[in-house]
């Protein structure tokens, strides 16, 4: 019989099981159901999502990446510049 949840690898399954012993098989179940849209089966992850509980190790891997911005804010100070002087053209004009 195939599993109406979508398991990919050993962490998902553990990430399963997880959720049936601290969230319930009933509320796993029907979250399945109600993501299980369109026959398509639901990844763990978003049972996860759904039910608003994440493993604990889950919740270490989600660590949030460091957001480069150095070139971005070269590019708005540019765009500052460029504001300033059409401003100052513009003041000089009248």
């Amino acid at each position: 019989m195939e599993s109406p949840i979508r398991i990919v690898n050993d962490e998902d399954r553990q990430a399963f099981e997880w959720l049936l012993a601290n969230v319930g098989a009933d509320r796993v179940a029907a979250a399945a159901r109600q993501l299980a849209g369109g026959g398509k089966r639901p990844f763990v992850s978003a049972l996860c999502r759904y039910l608003g509980a994440w493993p604990p190790a889950a919740r270490r891997a989600r660590k949030i990446e460091p957001v480069h911005t150095a070139v971005g804010d070269l590019h708005l100070a540019r765009i500052r510049e460029v504001l300033a002087q059409r401003h100052a053209a513009k003041a000089g004009a009248h």
